[in-house]
């Protein structure tokens, strides 16, 4: 069984770069991990924080603009919010209240917990919720747990389909809600 960090270090995001559109020959493709991922959204919103320089489908894929140049992230099949189970909402939900809160707790009896606010998810509960691209995390013990870029996508999409959202509204919702939760604090 690979241990919490090499789980966290598994590419599960595909990054598409490409120089003006996504039919160029100077496009790359390449994976990176989720807290690659997340961190890229980031820095891209620390240096321009507007809305109209992300954008997503309803299918979770975020592209970041920057002039006519794009960086398209799209969650590889584990990672896709359609796998998102009430259980594993419920903890991401609990890890965003937490905030800083958060951590990988080594439990000596159990293993590797998160520990969010009052809320204590289990072992096998973080083990998915790490293999799945869902946290941003380092995966040592008391490492900072964060919802990752796909976290907060497959987050979003379950709520809008839940909500009976037309689907045609979903790209801009989970635009919103990236800039919203990644942006920098105003």
């Amino acid at each position: 069984m690979p241990t919490l960090a090499a789980l966290a270090a598994r590419p599960t995001v595909e990054r598409y770069t490409f120089p003006t559109n996504p039919n160029d020959p100077g496009a790359v493709l390449d994976r990176v991990n989720a807290t690659e991922a997340t961190q890229l959204v980031r820095d891209h919103l620390a240096a321009d924080p507007r809305l109209r320089n992300v954008t997503a489908d309803g299918y979770g894929t975020v592209t970041l603009w920057q002039g006519d140049q794009g960086i398209r992230l799209t969650p590889g099949r584990d990672a896709q919010g359609k796998r998102l189970t009430e259980r594993q909402a419920d903890d991401l939900v609990a890890i965003a209240h937490a905030g800083l809160r958060a951590s990988l707790a080594l439990e000596p009896r159990h293993g590797t917990c998160i520990h969010a606010g009052l809320t204590r998810i289990p072992p096998a509960a973080t083990e998915r919720l790490v293999d799945r691209g869902w946290l941003a995390t380092a995966g040592t013990d008391e490492a900072a747990v964060d919802l990752s870029l796909m976290g907060v996508v497959a987050l979003q999409w379950r709520g809008l389909k839940a909500d009976g959202v037309e689907p045609r509204l979903w790209g801009q919702s989970i635009a919103e809600i990236v800039v919203d939760h990644f942006g920098p604090e105003v």
